[in-house]
C-alpha cells in the first residue's frame, strides 16, 4: 500500500512521516527533498509533481506533502490526512515564523476542511486524523489503522466552529488564536 500523508502546513505531517514509516517498516519519500527547497515556496503542477515523484512510488511507502494527495499511482493508495485544531495550529505556524496573513490563510483552510476535501476530490480512499495533541497517540492509532486494513480514522473532525474566531480575532491578534 501506498500511504500518502498530507495535511495543512503545521499539522505534523514531517514529524509524524518519518516515525510511521518506521513503525509500519514502510520506505519514506519527503517530496520536498525532491524537490530541494524545503521551506520555501515552490509553484508545481500535478503533473510535474507526479512526474517528480513515479519512479520513487512502489508499495509500502509513506509519502509525505501538503500536496502529496494529488499523486497519482496504480498502486494501492490512502490517503492519510492530518488535522490539527485551528488555536493549536496558528500557534505553531506563528512559532515558524509565518506572516498573519499566510498564518490566517493556513487556519482558515484547516478549519473548512481543504486537504480533506482536495482529497476526496481525488477519488481516492481518505482517512484524517487529528494531529493536535499527543504525536505518540495518533501515530499509533495511524500505524494500527494502515496495519489492520481497517481504514477508518477521525470521522468526526469538524473545525467549522472556529471559523468565526478565526476571522474575528485572528487579522486582530498578528497570527494567534487566543
Amino acid at each position: 500500500m501506498l500511504v500518502l500523508l498530507t495535511g495543512t502546513p503545521g499539522t505534523g505531517k514531517h514529524t509524524v512521516g518519518p516515525r510511521l514509516a518506521e513503525l509500519l517498516d514502510y520506505d519514506y519519500l519527503d517530496v520536498s527533498k525532491l524537490i530541494g527547497k524545503k521551506g520555501e515556496e515552490v509553484e508545481i503542477s500535478a503533473g510535474e509533481l507526479n512526474a517528480l515523484v513515479s519512479p520513487f512510488l512502489h508499495d509500502n511507502t509513506v509519502v509525505v506533502s501538503h500536496i502529496a494527495h494529488f499523486i497519482k499511482s496504480k498502486l494501492k493508495i490512502v490517503v492519510v490526512v492530518l488535522r490539527c485544531r485551528p488555536d493549536v495550529l496558528s500557534k505553531r505556524l506563528k512559532k515558524r515564523g509565518y506572516s498573519p496573513d499566510k498564518i490566517y490563510d493556513n487556519v482558515m483552510f484547516e478549519a473548512l476542511d481543504g486537504s480533506v476535501l482536495e482529497a476526496m476530490e481525488a477519488n481516492k480512499l481518505v482517512i484524517q486524523f487529528d494531529n493536535s495533541k499527543h504525536i505518540g497517540v495518533v501515530l499509533k492509532r495511524i500505524s494500527t489503522t494502515i496495519e489492520s486494513g481497517d481504514l477508518n480514522g477521525d470521522k468526526s473532525i469538524d473545525y467549522s466552529a472556529y471559523i468565526a474566531q478565526i476571522e474575528k480575532r485572528l487579522r486582530s491578534n498578528g497570527g494567534a488564536i487566543r
